[in-house]
């Protein structure tokens, strides 16, 4: 998951006084992590990833207070340098953990900045199988597939990373209803949000013979509203046409007194290589 939640604007304009960003998660049975900066207008669109990264260091906050309550226990988090993570500071805790049904509230202060969001973790999903192929366009076909209840109201995000590395990334267009069901199955497309290409121009969602890469894949049952945030991010990457898309202010979070996302998991990983025609497949606890 991108950790750069910015302001953003086609031509240049004066910067406004900034907002603490927030992005933070919860996994069932996982620590939290947030991740905290100042809000920034960008007066023009950067061209690489590097680009990009070096905007975000510069607004990071690394010595804010960041305190996480189950509404019984209140934990405040320790903030620490992590370069696996974008911004490449995270403030986490090994003193609460992620229960399903529980209910966290995360709240950061930096200054005269306060900014608080509440979530609830559902459900864990699980998925039946990954299916991986070679064709015709000389890339790798990756599909995975999960029974769900089509009349049950459900949310999910689909998300990769690399084995070695930490922060998941969203994928493109991962975001998925029980209404996506066909006979009660949702065949999700997984595309590639991992680009060794460092050019905004050069990358693609795909993924390509040769790759000799150890891939996590996690999906997580999600809240409606969160849903609907990370949503209109994915549509944002799609429209930009590039992978690594600012998050705009003006998507709703559920953050009050700053802007992002606080979305709590129901999360499970799979981990697979693409060395090889395969079906992988789960049985679920």
């Amino acid at each position: 998951m991108l950790g750069a939640l910015l302001s953003a604007c086609k031509q240049e304009q004066p910067q406004k006084p900034s907002q603490m960003v927030l992005e933070a998660w919860i996994d069932a049975d996982g620590y939290p992590i947030v991740l905290i900066h100042k809000s920034y207008i960008l007066a023009n669109a950067p061209d690489s990833v590097r680009e990009l990264e070096k905007i975000i260091e510069d607004q990071l906050i690394p010595f804010g207070h960041v305190a996480i309550s189950d509404g019984e226990n209140e934990v405040v988090l320790t903030g620490r340098l992590d370069t696996f993570y974008l911004p490449p500071y995270t403030y986490t805790t090994v003193d609460m953990d992620g229960v399903v049904g529980k209910t966290y509230t995360v709240t950061a202060t930096y200054n005269d900045m306060e900014a608080t969001a509440t979530t609830t973790i559902p459900p864990v999903a699980y998925l039946d199988s990954v299916r991986i192929a070679a064709n015709e366009m000389n890339t790798i076909d990756i599909n995975a597939y999960m029974t769900v209840n089509p009349d049950e109201e459900a949310y999910y995000l689909l998300y990769i990373r690399e084995r070695g590395t930490k922060q998941y990334r969203l994928c493109p267009m991962g975001t998925f209803t029980n209404q996506d069901a066909v006979d009660g199955c949702i065949a999700m497309k997984v595309y590639n949000p991992l680009s060794k290409e460092t050019d905004f121009e050069d990358m693609n969602y795909y993924f390509h013979p040769g790759d000799s890469a150890i891939y996590q894949l996690k999906i997580a049952r999600v809240n409606h509203n969160e849903y609907l945030y990370w949503k209109a991010y994915s549509e944002r990457i799609i429209s930009g046409g590039v992978l690594f898309v600012p998050i705009y202010s003006n998507i709703p979070g559920n953050v009050e007194g700053g802007i992002g996302i606080f979305t709590g998991m129901g999360s499970s990983s799979y981990r697979f290589n693409l060395l090889n025609d395969t079906t992988l497949r789960f049985t679920t606890p």
